[in-house]
């Protein structure tokens, strides 16, 4: 497998598994969602070409069970 495939599936795991953690109240965290943020970061183009239906399904879908900093 070439390395750019090997990192595309390791980014498609990743991303699996942090969905994952996010449906699981245990395993939600600030940590979680720093690194949750580090991924919309690092994958800003596809972020960009989603449309506003799915952005807000995905913010709907997320519970924050913690408060930033006031």
């Amino acid at each position: 497998m070439a390395r750019k495939n090997k990192i595309q599936e390791l980014n498609d795991k990743l991303i699996d598994t942090l969905m994952s953690d996010l449906n699981t109240p245990e395993k939600c965290t600030p940590g979680l969602f720093q690194v949750v943020r580090g991924v919309i970061t690092d994958n800003q183009a596809a972020v960009d070409n989603l449309d506003g239906a799915a952005i807000d399904a995905a913010v709907e879908a997320i519970d924050m069970p913690f408060r930033f900093g006031n």
